[in-house]
């Protein structure tokens, strides 16, 4: 049943994801070129280039969560905790490169390619949608790999993350907040609770457990210095 679950969720993403494309050849029709870049660029076509700024990156164990600005979104991403992207995302002159679901940091030959997103709300409204409606529950298992003052990491496989363009079937990482309903998830064996994906209102996603809801700030994919 899971299995079947992912295969709707991932093709459902991947079929509306030609949607944005369709869009963008209309509004070129209409609009000026200055207009089609921005929207283009608000699309995250890829290969979409602009020039970009990173505020101050904070070391969360594997990744590097850093917020980016970049005609017309701010995005908080996590990149990898490595020296190349450590040195590169405090530099000025940064351009920005939409790739696939996610994008890349660059400067001259310097490159760092982000690997999760935290503003979940903002990035399902880039999402074209077909329902307003929450998607039923989908069962998640996980193991609990980083925690700080601020969030926890969990890892494991949660289907409805393809809803926001991430493998549902493959490992992910979650990220939630080290708070409230949130903290109940932690635990030293391998748990397993609901997911929910809501098209429209606050939290895109949130992990059911016990009748409490945590809301999920973001996704990640995991790294092989991951746990």
């Amino acid at each position: 049943m899971e299995a079947r679950l992912a295969r709707h969720y991932r093709l459902s993403a991947e079929s509306r994801r030609l949607i944005p494309l369709v869009g963008l050849l209309a509004v070129g029709i209409v609009t000026s070129s200055c207009s089609l870049d921005s929207a283009i660029a608000a699309a995250g076509v890829p290969g979409t280039r602009l020039d970009a700024e990173v505020g101050p990156a904070t070391t969360r164990g594997s990744y590097l969560d850093a917020q980016v600005t970049a005609g017309g979104f701010d995005y908080r991403f996590f990149f990898p905790n490595e020296p190349v992207c450590q040195a590169l995302l405090g530099q000025p002159d940064l351009r920005f490169v939409w790739l696939g679901t996610l994008g890349r940091v660059t400067n001259g030959d310097q490159r760092c390619d982000a690997v999760g997103v935290l503003s979940l709300r903002a990035w399902r409204d880039r999402q074209p949608r077909f329902s307003q409606e929450p998607l039923p529950r989908a069962p998640a298992r996980y193991d609990t790999i980083y925690r700080d003052d601020d969030l926890m990491q969990l890892a494991g496989r949660f289907p409805l993350a393809a809803q926001l363009g991430f493998g549902g079937t493959q490992r992910l990482i979650v990220v939630v907040p080290n708070q409230g309903a949130c903290r109940g998830l932690v635990a030293p064996d391998p748990g397993t609770v609901s997911m929910e994906y809501r098209a429209s209102g606050p939290d895109a996603l949130t992990l059911i457990s016990g009748g409490e809801l945590c809301r999920v700030l973001g996704l990640a994919q995991p790294l092989p210095s991951s746990p």
